[in-house]
C-alpha cells in the first residue's frame, strides 16, 4: 500500500496552486495577419514571439489563411467567417477571441480595421498598431498603380501625366481620406509603432499631432544574424523580391544592367522571385538581348543566393523597410538602392559605408555607382565587413527588447 506523508501532500498542493497562479498571470498577445506565415511582417512577428516567450508571454496569431511554414512559440487561430476583413462577423470573432483567451495586447500590423472602435469598446485588451511601411504609403501606391495600369497606352499615359499625377501629388486629392483613416486608428490604439524617426515625424505632421506625443514608438524591424557568413563571394548581383511593376520596378534594373553588362564581363545578374510581372521582364530581357542574366523564380531558400552574391540591387518606386536590404547586410552582401524613403536611408547610411544610396530615380547615376562598386574589389570587401556589423543593430534580441519594453509599459 502506498502512503504519502503530510509534507509531500502540502508540497503538491502548493505546486498546483503556483501553476494555476502562473497561468492566471501569464501575459498573452495576439497579432492579426491576413495570412500567416507570409512575408516580412509575419517573420518579424515570429521573432517577437520567440523573444518574449523567454519572459512568460504567450503569442497568438489570428488570420484568414494559414500557410505552410515553420515557426515556434505561436498558436495560430483561423477566422471562421469569410474573407472580408471588415465584416461584422469577423469583428465579433476577434472580440470573442480576445475575451475568451484573456488577451492582454492586440497588435495589428498594417491592416486598418474600420470596426476597430467597436472592437475596442467590447474588450479590455490594449491595442497596438504596427506600421510596417511608410506612413500613408497608400497614397503613393495609388499613384504608381494607376501608372502601371496606363503602361502600354500613349493616351492613358498622357492622362496619367496630365490629370492623375497632378491630382494626387500636387492637389493631394486622396490625402485627407487616408489621413482621416490614420487618425481614426491613432485615436483607438494605446500605442502606434513606426520603423524610423523620420516616419514618426511624417505621421505626426500629417495628422497635426504634437511631435512630443508619447503614443508613437520607433522600433526597427528585426534581422536574424547569419552564423557563418561566406566571405568568398562570387561575382553575382542579386535581386530578391516580388516581380511587381507598380512598386518594385524591376524593369529599371534590367535597363541598368543593359548599360553596364558589357563593361563587367565576369559578373552576372540573378533575379529571385515570382509574380505576374515575371513574363514581361523575361520578354524585355530577350528583346534587349541581355547577357548573363538569370531569372531564378520563386525560392523558399533565398539564403543559398545570399551566401554567394556580392551585391544586392533594389530599384523600387517606394518601400517601407525593405527586409531584403537587412538580409543582404547580414549575409555580407552589399546593397544598392534608390534613396527614395527614410527606411532605406536608415539601413544604408552612410552611403559608401553600409551600402550605396542612389539619387532617385536616375538610372544613369545608378549604373555609374554600381559599375564603380563592381570594379573596385577592395572597396567591395571593406563594405562587406561594414554591412555585417551594421546588420547587428537589428538583431532579434535588440528589437525584441524594445517590443518587450513597450508591452510592459502598457500593462
Amino acid at each position: 500500500m502506498c502512503s504519502f506523508n503530510l509534507k509531500n501532500v502540502n508540497t503538491i498542493r502548493l505546486l498546483s496552486w503556483l501553476y494555476i497562479l502562473l497561468y492566471m498571470i501569464k501575459r498573452r498577445i495576439l497579432f492579426f495577419h491576413g495570412e500567416f506565415p507570409a512575408g516580412g511582417a509575419e517573420r518579424v512577428t515570429m521573432d517577437i514571439a520567440d523573444f518574449v516567450a523567454q519572459y512568460g508571454y504567450e503569442t497568438y496569431v489570428i488570420t484568414h489563411q494559414i500557410n505552410s511554414g515553420s515557426y515556434s512559440n505561436i498558436k495560430v487561430i483561423e477566422f471562421q467567417g469569410g474573407g472580408d476583413v471588415d465584416s461584422q462577423e469577423n469583428a465579433d470573432f476577434i472580440i470573442h477571441t480576445l475575451n475568451s483567451l484573456k488577451i492582454d495586447i492586440f497588435i495589428l500590423p498594417i491592416c486598418l480595421l474600420s470596426r476597430l472602435d467597436f472592437i475596442k469598446s467590447k474588450v479590455d485588451s490594449k491595442l497596438i498598431f504596427a506600421c510596417h511601411s511608410t506612413p500613408f504609403w497608400e497614397i503613393t501606391a495609388r499613384l504608381h498603380r494607376r501608372r502601371g495600369r496606363a503602361r502600354g497606352s500613349f493616351f492613358k499615359m498622357l492622362e496619367w501625366g496630365l490629370l492623375t499625377y497632378p491630382k494626387i501629388v500636387w492637389l493631394k486629392k486622396y490625402d485627407s481620406f487616408f489621413i482621416n483613416q490614420y487618425k481614426f486608428v491613432y485615436d483607438q490604439v494605446d500605442a502606434f509603432t513606426v520603423l524610423c524617426e523620420e516616419y514618426k515625424q511624417i505621421l505626426l505632421n500629417k495628422m497635426g499631432v504634437s511631435l512630443d506625443e508619447q503614443k508613437v514608438h520607433v522600433i526597427y524591424n528585426s534581422e536574424r544574424q547569419c552564423p557563418n557568413v561566406n566571405l568568398n563571394k562570387k561575382k553575382q548581383i542579386l535581386f530578391v523580391g516580388r516581380m511587381s511593376y507598380y512598386d518594385k520596378r524591376v524593369d529599371r534594373l534590367l535597363d541598368i544592367w543593359g548599360m553596364i553588362y558589357k563593361k563587367v564581363p565576369d559578373w552576372e545578374l540573378i533575379l529571385v522571385g515570382g509574380g505576374k510581372e515575371l513574363p514581361l521582364l523575361q520578354a524585355k530581357s530577350q528583346k534587349m538581348k541581355l547577357q548573363r542574366i538569370r531569372f531564378a523564380g520563386h525560392s523558399d531558400h533565398v539564403d543559398d543566393f545570399y551566401r554567394d552574391a556580392s551585391v544586392l540591387c533594389l530599384t523600387s518606386a517606394f518601400e517601407g523597410w525593405p527586409l531584403c536590404l537587412t538580409e543582404a547586410q547580414a549575409n555580407g552582401v552589399v546593397p544598392v538602392a534608390f534613396d527614395c524613403v527614410a527606411g532605406i536611408r536608415q539601413i544604408l547610411s552612410p552611403s559608401g559605408v553600409n551600402g550605396c544610396l542612389v539619387p532617385s530615380f536616375s538610372l544613369h547615376k545608378y549604373a555609374e555607382m554600381l559599375l564603380s562598386l563592381l570594379m573596385d574589389s577592395e572597396k567591395l570587401q571593406k563594405m562587406r565587413n561594414n554591412v555585417i556589423l551594421k546588420s547587428k543593430e537589428y538583431s532579434p534580441e535588440i528589437v525584441g527588447q524594445k517590443w518587450l519594453g513597450l508591452f510592459e509599459s502598457l500593462l
